[in-house]
């Protein structure tokens, strides 16, 4: 292959690889929604609206964002992707290591069960606490 056709294909994936994601966001809603109805027989068309409206929100903010670029300068260099790739890993790091702490602690106080909330309010702040620290790193 060729540096010219080797350009080209880059101009191309650094073009629709956003849209990819989106759609695999969207499928994924609709697959969920499917397997969900399959499962327990009833039909979540909150999780379908809700895929939609993303999917429509993320393409015009995409779609907006592309014409507003004026230079081909990539948003991110190699910098800011090993500073984010080590602030994933060293966060991912923490998190396992509070969980395996925490669940020690609550098995050496004799507790068998842990609600399922506590999990979730777990989980969803670590998706919280990564995305923004995402966003401060990519902004520096």
């Amino acid at each position: 292959m060729s540096l010219k056709d080797r350009k080209s294909v880059d101009k191309l994936i650094t073009k629709w690889s956003t849209y990819f994601i989106i759609s695999s966001t969207l499928i994924g809603s609709i697959l969920g929604s499917f397997l969900i109805y399959y499962f327990q027989g009833e039909f979540p068309y909150e999780v379908l609206n809700g895929g939609l409206i993303a999917t429509i929100i993320l393409t015009v903010v995409e779609v907006i964002k592309q014409k507003r670029k004026k230079n081909n300068l990539p948003e991110v260099d190699e910098r800011v992707i090993r500073n984010i790739f080590r602030f994933f890993t060293y966060l991912s790091h923490i998190f396992l290591g509070l969980l395996f702490i925490t669940l020690g602690i609550f098995t050496l106080l004799g507790i068998e069960s842990i609600s399922i909330f506590y999990l979730w309010l777990f989980f969803i702040s670590y998706i919280w606490i990564s995305g923004i620290g995402s966003f401060i790193i990519m902004r520096k």
